[in-house]
């Protein structure tokens, strides 16, 4: 596959997202929502929304046009909650057959949680906790571990449930979240074991109020990290406010201010019952894991941060080989640097600075540094938490410039002066390596950067002696310079 489009029709939104597959790169570049509300009054008429079907119809018939005009050859179409709980579902889903022209997969519970599972992991491998996605009429639970999705349920609690023809009443709505949550198991095994991670439109909504509230230097909702104190403020905040305030804060809650407070209630209950101290919410669920589950198993293997970075930094063989070379190249100077993250974080991110050392060079070079911090730093990146995306944005930056970020918010309260030291570090280096070589897979191999008792070593053998140009000694010492050791150069 090198595209694939999913469709997804949910109990409040109905949504087509089409993917460019570039190994475990998942990228989109086609995203539409259509919020019909097929689950609105489920509860109290066991049917779908008359509206809901007439508004969802329309909007398949649109995606499914979309998808032939784009000529897109893999399409997973799948229904959920509503379809799946409604009396009339099979005869909607016959319609959307005989009318849209989509075959609808109508998923159960057990099947939603694993595939939210497999598309938390696809956007952040390391996941260990327990995935929460929460849709219009259900939430969906299991257990999450690096080594895949464990035990999951499901639970009638997404607020169009939770609604019942009622206004809002919190102390109801967490006596009826909690009437449920009482009897899960996920939840009463997940004390301390881990994080948990929150997927669904709600509640990415309630993540930009929080990032509102707290002037949050990045706007990326996706590894938004959220403390339970955090949590109880943003939940606090949605039950007083009126729909009109609410859209003050969140762009697209003009069509899920009716349903926030009902989500906020129902986080606040899982932290509760789960005994969080923090959330990271995730763009990634359902969807990229109906992607994800068909990918073969070496490609499913790779880094998403290093494949994200690779697809991005680009479109040629020639270019992403010589990332390649330039990751493997500068290893071995960085492998004994002070950690910035961790041993197994800091080699991906080196891997991933590399293969997007190029980017920016079709940029006027006055701007280059600028432009490379700031489209880096929003890419469309899995794998990547808000502190690593910072220093990421930081080494491309200083791969075109020694001179620090100016006026970036990211850069100032997102790092700490060891990673900012660490991020010029690595774009020096990346810069010597661009530089000497002119972006020549085999040239850069005929050269070794090492460090070792406190001297910076470039070697090389007397054939290509040659290329050690008085622009490339000035790299290598720009680089020495911000690591704080000598420098030599060794020809045989």
């Amino acid at each position: 596959m090198h595209e694939a489009a999913v469709i997804d029709v949910g109990s409040n939104s109905v949504r087509l997202v089409a993917y460019r597959l570039d190994g475990r790169a998942l990228t989109p570049f086609l995203n539409e929502k259509v919020m019909a509300g097929l689950g609105r009054n489920l509860g109290a008429t066991g049917k779908l929304s008359p509206g809901g079907i007439e508004a969802a119809l329309q909007a398949l018939r649109r995606f499914q046009t979309l998808v032939e005009g784009l000529g897109i050859k893999h399409v997973f179409a799948v229904a959920t909650a509503a379809v799946r709980d409604a009396a009339d579902g099979p005869q909607f889903s016959e319609r959307v057959r005989r009318e849209a022209g989509v075959a609808l997969r109508v998923i159960d519970g057990a099947e939603e949680a694993r595939l939210s599972a497999l598309g938390v992991l696809a956007g952040a491998p390391e996941a260990r906790g327990v995935v929460g996605d929460l849709g219009g009429s259900s939430l969906e639970l299991i257990e999450v571990t690096p080594a895949g999705p464990a035990r999951g349920e499901t639970w009638p609690l997404g607020p169009l449930s939770l609604m019942d023809g009622q206004a809002f009443d919190a102390q109801r709505v967490e006596l009826a979240t909690d009437k449920r949550l009482a009897h899960s198991t996920v939840l009463s095994g997940a004390q301390r074991k881990g994080d948990f991670y929150a997927v669904g439109g709600a509640w990415r909504a309630l993540g930009r109020i929080d990032q509102a509230l707290r002037r949050h230097p990045l706007g990326v909702l996706h590894h938004h990290e959220m403390s339970r104190i955090d949590v109880l403020r943003v939940a606090a905040m949605v039950s007083r406010q009126s729909r009109k305030s609410l859209e003050k804060f969140e762009g697209a809650a003009a069509k899920r201010a009716d349903t926030l407070p009902y989500a906020s209630v129902v986080l606040e209950r899982v932290m509760s019952w789960g005994d969080f101290d923090r959330i990271i919410l995730s763009s990634y669920g359902l969807r990229e894991g109906l992607l994800v589950e068909h990918l073969a198993p070496e490609i499913r293997a790779e880094d998403p941060l290093v494949a994200g970075a690779e697809a991005f930094g680009s479109p040629s063989e020639r270019g992403r080989a010589f990332g390649r070379a330039l990751a493997r190249w500068i290893e071995a100077a960085f492998r004994d640097y002070p950690l910035s993250f961790s041993p197994t974080r800091d080699p991906v991110l080196r891997a991933a600075a590399a293969r997007l050392a190029d980017v920016g060079g079709a940029l006027h070079p006055d701007h280059r540094g600028e432009i490379m911090f700031d489209l880096v730093l929003r890419a469309p990146f899995a794998g990547i938490s808000h502190p690593e995306r910072a220093f990421l944005a930081a080494a491309v930056h200083h791969r075109h410039t020694r001179a620090a970020p100016q006026g970036e918010e990211a850069f100032d309260r997102l790092l700490t002066d060891d990673q900012r030291k660490g991020a010029a570090a690595l774009g020096a280096g990346l810069r010597l390596g661009a530089d000497l070589s002119g972006r020549s897979e085999a040239i850069l191999d005929a050269f070794t950067l090492t460090l070792a008792a406190d001297r910076l070593t470039l070697s090389t053998d007397a054939a290509h002696a040659h290329l050690i140009t008085e622009h490339a000694i000035k790299r290598l010492e720009a680089l020495a310079a911000t690591l704080g050791v000598g420098q030599r150069i060794i020809t045989t």
